[in-house]
């Protein structure tokens, strides 16, 4: 898990029926050394064991991956179980192009190598016709967004999708030129994924 009390507050959320007395928690996120988490493997070897992610799919743009591979590495068993994946649902809800695409993940935070890879994508977008999806820290949506727009063709497809799952939740798909004659929308503190297709 990445935070304890993230955690600890959704397992009482869903009424465990485990004690927290009896279960071990060990915090992993991208700070983590790979000696502490190399330093897991007795754990894993010890008890089931799971890994909770602070917001989307454990493994996926998530340092849950590293021990995922150490427990492979070790031939321990792994078992995805079932649940929302942010970046399906919002690929779903898009009406962008499914049957080819790419997940990205985290641009630069350098403005100059952002657009860079932006331009890469957009590019690579129009000679596969592949959907492009990217994502970024909530306090950084809003720039992000903006060189988007700055970056991307007017006529290129562009989805925002944030809070997927919440009651508020978000999630539109307009041109690029479109996005520019409205007003952006709400980023504050709330997890979001951009997909762009170029057409």
């Amino acid at each position: 898990m990445e935070k304890s009390q993230t955690a600890l507050s959704f397992l009482q959320w869903i009424d465990h029926p485990v004690p927290f007395h009896e279960m071990t928690f060990r915090v992993l996120n991208k700070k983590t050394p790979d000696h502490e988490v190399y330093s897991y493997l007795k754990l894993l070897k010890e008890q089931n064991t799971g890994i909770l992610s602070e917001a989307g799919a454990p493994g996926i743009a998530d340092p849950g991956a590293r021990l995922v591979s150490l427990a492979h590495e070790n031939n321990i068993s792994v078992v995805p179980l079932t649940g929302p994946s942010s970046i399906l649902l919002a690929l779903m809800g898009s009406g962008l192009n499914g049957q080819a695409f790419a997940f990205h993940g985290y641009l630069p935070i350098n403005k100059s190598k952002r657009q860079k890879v932006i331009q890469s994508l957009q590019t690579e977008s129009t000679q596969k016709k592949q959907t492009q999806i990217v994502m970024e820290t909530p306090h950084r949506n809003e720039d992000l967004f903006r060189e988007l727009l700055s970056q991307l063709h007017p006529s290129n497809m562009l989805c925002v999708a944030n809070n997927l799952t919440s009651p508020d939740e978000f999630l539109q798909t307009k041109t690029v030129g479109n996005w520019e004659k409205q007003n952006e929308p709400d980023f504050n503190k709330k997890p979001t994924l951009f997909l762009f297709l170029s057409r």
